[in-house]
């Protein structure tokens, strides 16, 4: 809105400066000036504004053409120099080559278009910048937490040591909220691979139902694309087998096993034999991962994160639900938080 009301009251300025101009009697050298400036609009908005009567007309209306030809082939000469910075990402060049354009040609379509467009890329890139780094920081804290959980159980008393981990748990919560909006927002924009990937790291940083939620809707809904597909053609079946095994593969070494195991069941619908190498594998993964969150649970409980245990021995529940000792542990901490809730009221 500012913007354009900025470009409202440039041109009713040029529309004055043009009228004042063409009655002055050195018109000629003005619209001289301008046409050295690259100011053609207004040499050209002079032009058009005179009086036919004035002496100078015939010759200015003469090169009004010649004056157009000019502006069009300055347009086209700052469009390529601002393509140049495209092979570099350096939307920023781009822009400054075309705001210095457009300081001499305010109302140019073509430089106005393809300085939005610009602006636009320069966003995307700035937020594929920002999400990479995201995701970095969300694998390093990943790679790390052994580590912080190793160093709690060496001095579990120690104030500092539980300082640090109580940080480094907030840090958790914190990086996995932002995945979370990154992984919706990657939702809204269709890139499903991109929020399948920010959407798992969220849930592994700190279980959350929203995440999982959304995670569970984008594999339903590939699912059920895939199964559609099979009804409408039986050959798509042996067609899909790869694309199958690319994403159970993807979610093995995300460590969506939630995820995997519903590939898998597709998978023993459409082979069983040809599947039963990944099921063995899975099970494998599911008894791991179950018995690594089962531990950080009590970890998690001994040091007072009641509700943060609950969420990681039900996540394990999700691996393993016939885990008895998982069930116990975790009606054992529903019903602590059930307790303080109603003391605390």
């Amino acid at each position: 809105m500012i913007r354009l009301f900025l470009m409202l009251s440039l041109a009713l300025l040029l529309a004055g400066c043009a009228q004042f101009y063409a009655q002055q009697s050195n018109v000629n050298e003005q619209v001289d000036t301008w046409v050295e400036d690259h100011q053609y609009d207004k040499a050209l908005a002079t032009i058009n504004a005179m009086d036919p009567d004035h002496e100078a007309y015939p010759e200015l209306r003469q090169r009004s053409s010649v004056i157009e030809q000019r502006r069009s082939d300055y347009i086209d000469e700052q469009l390529d120099r601002a393509s140049r910075h495209e092979a570099n990402n350096d939307w920023a060049g781009a822009i400054s080559v075309l705001d210095e354009a457009l300081a001499n040609l305010p109302e140019a379509p073509e430089l106005l278009s393809q300085r939005r467009e610009y602006d636009q890329r320069r966003l995307n890139s700035i937020n594929r910048s920002e999400n990479a780094i995201l995701l970095a920081r969300a694998r390093y804290l990943l790679a790390i937490r052994n580590s912080e959980e190793n160093l709690l159980k060496a001095t579990p008393n120690n104030f500092f040591t539980q300082q640090r981990y109580r940080t480094f748990q907030q840090e958790l919560k914190t990086i996995s909220r932002r995945l979370y909006a990154s992984g919706r927002q990657a939702l809204y924009e269709n890139d499903s691979f991109r929020a399948v990937q920010a959407l798992t790291l969220s849930n592994r940083l700190s279980p959350n139902e929203l995440s999982q939620e959304l995670l569970n809707s984008i594999q339903q809904a590939q699912q059920t694309e895939r199964q559609e597909a099979r009804t409408q053609e039986a050959a798509v079946a042996e067609q899909q087998w790869p694309q199958l095994e690319e994403a159970f593969a993807l979610s093995m070494s995300l460590n969506d096993l939630t995820g995997a195991k519903r590939l898998l069941d597709e998978m023993m619908e459409l082979d069983p034999e040809k599947a039963e190498p990944m099921r063995e594998e899975l099970d494998i993964r599911l008894a791991s991962e179950s018995a690594l969150l089962k531990e950080r649970g009590e970890l998690l409980y001994s040091q007072g994160f009641l509700g943060e245990a609950l969420d990681v021995w039900e996540e394990a529940l999700t691996l393993t639900p016939n885990d008895t000792e998982l069930q116990a542990n975790a009606e054992r901490a529903r019903t602590f938080l059930t307790n303080l809730d109603r003391w605390s009221n």
